[in-house]
């Protein structure tokens, strides 16, 4: 379980009122006492993630959340950090509070959820304490309703049985290129020269990758472009398909013969979050920038810009090049996104190699509705080096 990334694991969060028993629910639904538990309205102030191996399920990240009628002076904030949980949630536990008899909170958190097309299941706590009637509930909202007590430990089984059930199966994909290689394969990842990394490590989704085609049985070197025109030489025949990074895609495509399939990391990493034909449509959005446009860097790691090698600078640098400058760019990071994106011309995003996939189709949800094209980092770089249709070629995916 904990080799398993987290940015992979299938996200559970349990939202409710203070006190509706959030903490105490997932503590006996795992069997450990992680979590703080106290009659104390506002116990959890930010959202606690906790490791959790599901029996039938595999490993989940359980979010524990404050309460969503938080009306402490700081109960604005902490409502905002639970709204922003919703936009990694896979799978909502909806606790239904008795304080409430016409459950209207509730109801709105439901509709909020379901707007991001994420399954709830509903949660009556307390059962010990007093009945409720769930009928009428459950003809209202389209979810299954689950009574049960969470300090008792009474009908968890239940509660257990409907995750099981309602748990997304297609949360990510199987695989990031396992679909493009088959086992004996050799494949060529090729990384700069400089490696944009602390030393002795690579970047998530190289090692993600790296990961994915060692699972396949596939024959792996890695090299920087440096070596690449010796490798091609001493290779006794092509290789099956080349990865590249980004920022040396003029010199990998130069050496690299075109029968030869060759992608890039930030391209799979796009495909495994995100939609990728999305991701393409909004790359046409490129040439007809033009100055005073708004345009969105948006990245899931929060990092500072280095010599040039980070690449949002890259890309600001070439969009600029091309709107003839005076494009109004501006950057966001980490789990910050503007709520109106409506003014902007273009959003560009980062592979999210750290972002679990449903934090990115949320984000690709809120362009569509906003009608906001938003392209990839990799696609973007693929498009400014005029390669765009060749590394999309092995993924049949027209540019």
């Amino acid at each position: 379980m904990q080799s398993t990334p987290q940015s992979n694991k299938m996200h559970i969060a349990v939202f409710g009122r203070r006190n509706a028993g959030k903490s105490t629910l997932i503590n006996t639904l795992t069997g450990e006492t992680a979590l703080i538990v106290s009659d104390v309205p506002g116990s959890t102030t930010d959202p606690i993630f906790q490791s959790y191996n599901m029996d039938k399920v595999g490993p989940v990240i359980i979010v524990d959340t404050a309460g969503i009628d938080d009306d402490s002076d700081l109960g604005q904030f902490r409502v905002q950090k639970t709204r922003e949980v919703m936009d990694l949630t896979d799978l909502g536990v909806l606790i239904f509070s008795d304080e409430s008899n016409d459950y209207k909170l509730e109801k709105e958190w439901y509709h909020e959820l379901a707007k991001r097309n994420i399954p709830v299941i509903g949660v009556i706590n307390k059962v010990d304490d007093h009945y409720v009637d769930i009928d009428s509930l459950k003809r209202e909202l389209n979810m299954p309703i689950v009574k049960i007590s969470a300090k008792k430990n009474v009908n968890l089984g239940s509660l257990r049985h409907a995750i099981r059930v309602y748990a997304p199966v297609e949360y990510e994909r199987n695989s990031i290129v396992g679909d493009l290689v088959k086992p004996g394969d050799m494949v060529v990842m090729v990384m700069p020269d400089k490696i944009p990394a602390p030393k002795y490590r690579l970047i998530s989704s190289k090692q993600q990758i790296l990961r994915d085609l060692l699972d396949h049985h596939v024959m792996v070197l890695s090299i920087t472009e440096a070596e690449l025109p010796t490798m091609l030489m001493q290779l006794k025949g092509l290789p099956d398909l080349v990865i590249t990074d980004s920022q040396v895609f003029d010199i990998v495509n130069e050496f690299i013969p075109a029968e030869v399939p060759l992608t890039t990391f930030a391209i799979l990493m796009a495909r495994f979050k995100g939609d990728l034909d999305t991701f393409v449509a909004g790359a046409e959005t490129i040439p007809s920038l033009k100055p005073g446009d708004k345009v969105l860097l948006s990245e899931a790691c929060i990092h500072h810009p280095h010599n040039g090698e980070i690449d949002r600078v890259l890309v600001n640098a070439k969009l600029q090049e091309i709107a003839g400058g005076g494009l109004d760019i501006t950057t966001s990071v980490g789990p910050d996104f503007p709520v109106n994106i409506s003014e902007y011309k273009l959003i560009v995003h980062c592979g999210g190699c750290i972002f679990n996939r449903k934090q990115l189709m949320i984000r690709l949800l809120r362009s569509g509705e906003q009608g906001v094209p938003i392209t990839n980092y990799g696609i973007a770089f693929a498009y400014f080096n005029g390669i765009l249709p060749r590394v999309l070629e092995v993924l049949q995916v027209k540019s």
